[in-house]
């Protein structure tokens, strides 16, 4: 597998793969933002950070993603902010959706922290597994108190509540995101360029891209789980459509 991988893959480190991946993600990245304060701006809040992550670094499977999970695609025709909760919420019923919106939560905030801390840890020159753990912690940490706790709390839940429900939910993701972008770093891109690139190559973002798809593959049926047993929710607006009805009597 290795061996057909060496041989397949070094067009990744090309600049003209690179720089058209990463222009495509830019050009998504501008549209999903300015999609999600307009047609679609019922997407749940911390999917409105955690997509532009994705879509840059997923580039067009992230646009196609966002398209067939988190859009409806006759969104722009509901007028008034509850009409169109509501109809993303009925979009989103589908347990396939959930799961996916929830892979991308947790891959889009873990994914920031784990490409900042592989810059980071390739400059200062960190070993493989100083850098592996050193991503591992500022994924989790950065996954947690910002992407994690913030949808729990969106949820109706305290502080200490979100950030408890947000830690354990966030635990079990990262274990399976870290794990694809571990085989990755370990298995693919030595194969198929060497040494492990520094940041200042093309082959660092690809490769780096590439660990975070393979993340999200792996984290989906962890994330399947968690939503099966609630302790992820991926998208919609249950919990807030209920209280505006109880508000409104």
């Amino acid at each position: 597998m290795l061996s057909f991988l060496a041989e397949t893959l070094p067009f990744m480190a090309e600049p003209w793969f690179a720089i058209t991946w990463y222009a495509i993600g830019t050009l998504g990245v501008v549209w999903m933002v300015y999609d999600a304060q307009t047609a679609n701006s019922a997407l749940n809040p911390p999917l409105k950070v955690a997509w532009p992550i994705i879509i840059f670094f997923f580039s067009a499977i992230g646009i196609v993603l966002y398209l067939v999970t988190s859009r409806p695609s006759d969104i722009a025709r509901y007028e008034g902010h509850e009409a169109k909760m509501k109809r993303f919420t009925e979009y989103s019923q589908p347990t396939w959706r959930k799961v996916v919106a929830s892979a991308i939560h947790c891959v889009g905030g873990d994914g920031l922290g784990i490409m900042t801390a592989m810059v980071l840890a390739r400059v200062f020159g960190f070993p493989f597994w100083r850098e592996f753990w050193f991503e591992y912690l500022i994924g989790y940490l950065l996954g947690w108190f910002i992407f994690q706790t913030w949808a729990m709390r969106l949820h109706g839940n305290g502080w200490f509540a979100a950030i408890w429900k947000g830690g354990r939910a966030e635990f079990f993701s990262m274990i399976t995101v870290m794990l694809g972008m571990g085989l990755v770093m370990a298995q693919v891109t030595p194969s198929v360029v060497g040494a492990q690139p520094m940041p200042n190559t093309f082959a660092f973002w690809t490769f780096g891209a590439l660990g975070l798809i393979v993340g999200f593959v792996l984290t989906y049926p962890m994330n399947y789980w968690l939503v099966a047993i609630g302790w992820k929710h991926g998208q919609g607006h249950e919990h807030m459509l209920k209280q505006m009805k109880q508000q409104h009597g």
